[in-house]
């Protein structure tokens, strides 16, 4: 394998898209003005566009942009932290999945606070419960992404916003799950019978159960 195939710097956006767009869905409705910070190539903005909001992306990235544009969504090219746009220019500003890759992530939080008039909604990959998962010799994915440099739990990030922003919550989201073969959890005997069991089809080969760990923070924070 190449080393790029193991430590990958993050998925596809469309890969993701539901659980963001129904976020925004909650606080937006079809017309807001929405700045999509860091948007990268713009995947989000384009499909918050199709349910009919006015979505801007912003990245400092000129080859993500020219793709964001191929898709027909305004792009423009700034600096997170000094945007060009008039104070309370958006109905809502989005930092999805942003601020693990910003160093300095008070000045990009103060102009997302500056550009917003109602809400500003913040997603990370949430780094709380890796005990839990490493007792079951298991880990996040995205620990294996090399251009993070910010690690958040729910109260480091519930600590971040406090610092900004007087009216916010911050919510652990995207429960994972973990499939397991029950004959190998099982006694010797039941091994056995479960093993007929589901070569008949009246079992399942997997069971389904959640870890108690959640694999993104959404924070929603209102600027109104």
């Amino acid at each position: 394998m190449r080393r790029d195939e193991i430590y990958t710097i993050g998925y596809p956006a469309e890969e993701a898209y539901g659980p963001f767009i129904k976020l925004v869905s909650e606080y937006a409705t079809p017309g807001d003005d929405i700045l999509d910070l860091g948007g990268g190539e713009g995947a989000y903005s384009e499909e918050l566009n199709r349910k009919g909001f006015k979505c801007i992306n912003v990245d400092s990235n000129k080859k993500y942009l020219s793709k964001s544009r191929t898709s027909g969504v305004e792009s423009c090219a700034m600096d997170a932290t000094s945007l060009g746009f008039k104070d309370k220019s958006f109905d809502i500003v989005l930092l999805f999945e942003v601020l693990e890759h910003i160093p300095d992530c008070h000045k990009v939080l103060e102009e997302a606070k500056r550009a917003a008039r109602k809400h500003i909604l913040i997603s990370v990959p949430n780094c709380g419960g890796y005990l839990t998962l490493k007792n079951r010799r298991l880990t996040y994915d995205h620990f294996l992404a090399t251009d993070h440099v910010n690690f958040f739990n729910k109260e480091d990030l519930e600590n971040l916003l406090s610092r900004h922003f007087e009216r916010f919550r911050v919510k652990e989201a995207e429960p994972m799950v973990a499939l397991a073969d029950p004959t190998s959890i099982a006694s010797p005997w039941l091994r056995r019978s479960l093993g007929v069991l589901t070569r008949l089809g009246l079992a399942r080969p997997k069971i389904r159960f959640e870890l108690g760990v959640y694999y993104r923070l959404y924070g929603i924070v209102e600027v109104a």
